[in-house]
């Protein structure tokens, strides 16, 4: 057949083969969302060492070196509500701790990130304030010894 010409036009080959796609696939409408994996880092921190003359030593940083900021704190509260916006209708309005698995590397600003996180995604309904002067609730956050901890194994000798 000269010029590769078989009897069927690329485009009705092209419309063929989606149309069975489109059968054989399921609804993008049918489909659920049924489990959520979320990876992030931390806020903002200090820096983790200073140079000799620099004008900003330990004692300028109030959580010192190496730790969230305030910033941080914020950044991580702020992410938490934007979780809380972006998976509305998929988790539940308070905590339940089947629900939620949350895990860290044994580090205080990265202690202290999910923690801030899980403020601004779980804020303490009225069952759940202990005090009603604090909008916050303990939510548990799991770690592990560093020296057991495959994930942060690089991260002993390279603090970021």
């Amino acid at each position: 057949m000269a010029g590769g010409h078989c009897g069927w036009s690329w485009a009705a080959l092209l419309h063929l083969l989606l149309g069975v796609n489109l059968i054989v696939m399921p609804s993008i409408k049918a489909r659920t969302l049924r489990f959520v994996t979320l990876l992030y880092r931390h806020g903002d921190r200090s820096p983790v060492k200073t140079y000799p003359k620099d004008p900003y030593q330990e004692d300028e940083w109030p959580q010192g070196l190496g730790q969230l900021t305030k910033e941080g704190m914020l950044q991580h509260w702020e992410l938490g509500q934007a979780l809380r916006q972006r998976y509305h209708g998929f988790l539940n309005t308070s905590y339940h701790p089947q629900e939620v698995y949350v895990r860290s590397t044994d580090f205080d600003r990265t202690l202290m990130s999910a923690e801030a996180n899980l403020a601004g995604l779980f804020p303490p309904n009225e069952m759940q304030r202990f005090n009603p002067n604090i909008s916050w609730q303990p939510i548990p956050v799991h770690t592990v010894p560093i020296t057991e901890d495959r994930q942060a194994q690089g991260t002993r000798t390279r603090r970021t």
